[in-house]
Parts: structure tokens; C-alpha cells; sequence
């Protein structure tokens, strides 16, 4: 149980960097203008947070949804990482900001809702 639980908190985590870095960066850039010109500025940073956070979030579904079979954690987990996708397709602009926002949130509750039931439940994976 321990082990998926640690995958949960990952993904809640990188979700939460994610939401995090989206809302926080233009301020921080605006404040700090020098700081475009380095990692927080890099169109890269987003492709390695979604590069991370794809595969955590589908691991730590898969093993709680693989013991509870609910669904509703994989229609939103799948939905978040949909979201967090399709952002890429809109740098920088608008777009980007509400599905990162979104797919970030959709993909905490998925998680939190995994991690929820498994408790209930006591998976033992």
C-alpha cells in the first residue's frame, strides 16, 4: 500500500508544480524580467513537467484503479493528462494557461480520489 500511495503524492505534487508554475510565472517574470531569459522562461520546463507527470499519474492510477475499479478516477485522471497534453499545443497564450490550470486540478482530484479509496479500502499493492 505504501508504495502507491508514494505514486499518488507524486502525481498530486507534480500536478500542483504544474498549476503552481503556470499561475506563478508571468508574476515572477514581470517582477524579475531577467529571469525570461533562464529556466522559468524555457518553453522546455513545461515539456519536462509534462514529460514527468504523464507517466507518474498513470502509474499511480493504474495501480489503486486496478484494485477499486472505480471509474470515475480513470475519467478524470485521463481528462487532467488530456488537458495538460493539449496545452502544449498553445504556447504561450491564453489556452496554454486555463488547460494547464485545469488539466492540473482535474488530475489532483483524480489522485486524491485514488488515494481516498485505496485508504478505504486498504489495497494491498
Amino acid at each position: 500500500m505504501r508504495q502507491r500511495l508514494s505514486w499518488d503524492h507524486l502525481a498530486m505534487g507534480l500536478g500542483g508544480l504544474c498549476f503552481a508554475h503556470c499561475l506563478l510565472t508571468p508574476v515572477v517574470l514581470a517582477l524579475f524580467p531577467l529571469l525570461a531569459q533562464g529556466v522559468l522562461g524555457s518553453e522546455s520546463l513545461h515539456t519536462a513537467l509534462l514529460w514527468l507527470t504523464v507517466p507518474v499519474s498513470g502509474l499511480g492510477l493504474w495501480l489503486g484503479c486496478r484494485e477499486h475499479k472505480d471509474r470515475a478516477v480513470v475519467a478524470f485522471g485521463l481528462a487532467g493528462m488530456a488537458f495538460l497534453v493539449a496545452a502544449r499545443g498553445f504556447e504561450e497564450s491564453p489556452p496554454e494557461t486555463w488547460l494547464t490550470v485545469a488539466g492540473s486540478l482535474t488530475l489532483i482530484g483524480a489522485h486524491l480520489r485514488n488515494f481516498r479509496l485505496c485508504r478505504a479500502e486498504r489495497c494491498e499493492h
